[in-house]
């Protein structure tokens, strides 16, 4: 199905009658210099994201509308091998969320539909059918429990992931306790059922979830809390995991911290573990398939972020994952700037660490400068 007759059909849904509109532009752009895989040049590229963001109320209904506009400008990159590649790992929808790319000459322009959904919410229901993230999980770095929408700790914008074209729907059982069902189409119109059953007991959040797909299956547990007295967040994640497509079977968790200081000071740290990993190639090859973001080439791995308000324009952040395997490792530093309520400049990088034949250490470093403004 087309984009365009997609969109008439939801529109169609929404009800004609005067509502609330909570409408946005956010322009994000980077200008970038990195080394792209496998080629070894570096090169200096820009990339701009526009985006259009429209948040429809009338009582008990909503919708949510996110369009973006997205251009890379920079002929060595989009000539690339890497974007030639990252331009065949497509959203697990069953139509195009992105139109075709215009190419003029030294860059490309594309459009994107990044949500759009409509939906019901009340004390006890909550409803919601379209393109959407379905939340699961409680990792801050990894999320293994997630099956929708996975984010990735190693990408330059991990939490901007893929919608998917699902029914999702929330029934609160009491005021901590809640069950959910989602039912999603795929991109090769098979589904994806999951569900998830979540209540409080004390001094803990519990969940079990379950999930079945045409290439996988998960039986998973989420547990969130406080140690004590200390201020200290505790989580953890994870299951057994059934991938049908490479014929493993296997464990995976997390287990992290949280502690934020009087001073402004938050720290994360994570661990996570897999009994089983996997190769370059299984993960490479295999990028649209529902575990794509659960293939690791190490058993465990540790991760940590610390954030930190200098003052009222400038905050910093560190991101860091160390492969206890091969002793490489990825270094993310960022400091921002804000030039106003509406707009802020960052400088950041990725730095990868380690032997060249290790994980990490094959990687050239990266780096970038962000310009963000919203309307």
């Amino acid at each position: 199905m087309k984009i365009v007759n997609w969109l008439g059909l939801i529109c169609l849904t929404v009800p004609l009658m005067a509502v609330e509109h909570d409408f946005s532009i956010e322009n994000t752009n980077y200008t970038i210099s990195k080394s792209p895989y496998p080629d070894g040049d570096r090169t200096l590229y820009n990339y701009n994201r526009l985006r259009l963001t429209d948040k429809i109320k009338e009582g008990n209904w909503f919708a949510h509308i996110i369009a973006d506009i997205d251009n890379y400008y920079g002929e060595d990159y989009i000539e690339s091998f890497e974007y030639q590649f990252l331009g065949t790992i497509n959203a697990d929808t069953p139509f195009d969320i992105e139109t075709n790319s215009k190419n003029y000459g030294n860059g490309e322009v594309f459009g994107r539909l990044h949500r759009f959904n409509v939906g019901y919410s009340d004390e006890k229901h909550n409803v919601v059918f379209g393109l959407q993230k379905v939340s699961m999980g409680v990792g801050r770095i990894w999320t293994p429990t997630d099956l929708f929408n996975p984010r990735n700790p190693l990408a330059l914008e991990p939490d901007q992931v893929y919608g998917n074209y699902a029914l999702s729907y929330i029934y609160a059982l009491g005021e901590l306790s809640e069950v959910m069902g989602v039912v999603a189409k795929r991109h090769n119109d098979e589904y994806k059922y999951a569900g998830r059953i979540k209540s409080n007991f004390g001094v803990v959040d519990i969940a079990l979830d379950v999930l079945s797909s045409d290439d996988a299956q998960m039986i998973a547990y989420e547990l969130e809390g406080n140690l004590f007295e200390t201020g200290i967040e505790w989580r953890s994640e994870g299951g057994y995991f059934k991938d049908k497509l490479l014929d493993k079977e296997f464990f995976q968790g997390i287990l992290g911290l949280d502690y934020g200081f009087q001073n402004g000071l938050t720290l994360v740290t994570e661990w996570i573990h897999s009994s089983k990993t996997y190769s370059f190639d299984e993960i490479l090859l295999h990028q649209e398939s529902t575990l794509s973001n659960n293939r690791h080439l190490s058993n465990d791995y540790i991760g940590a972020s610390a954030y930190y308000d200098f003052n009222l324009l400038f905050n910093g952040a560190l991101s860091i994952i160390y492969s206890l395997e091969d002793q490489s490792s990825f270094v993310s530093p960022l400091i921002e700037y804000s030039i106003s309520d509406d707009a802020s400049l960052a400088l950041g990088a990725m730095l990868y660490n380690g032997n060249d034949e290790s994980e990490f250490g094959s990687v050239d470093n990266s780096y970038y400068l962000r310009f963000k403004v919203t309307y």
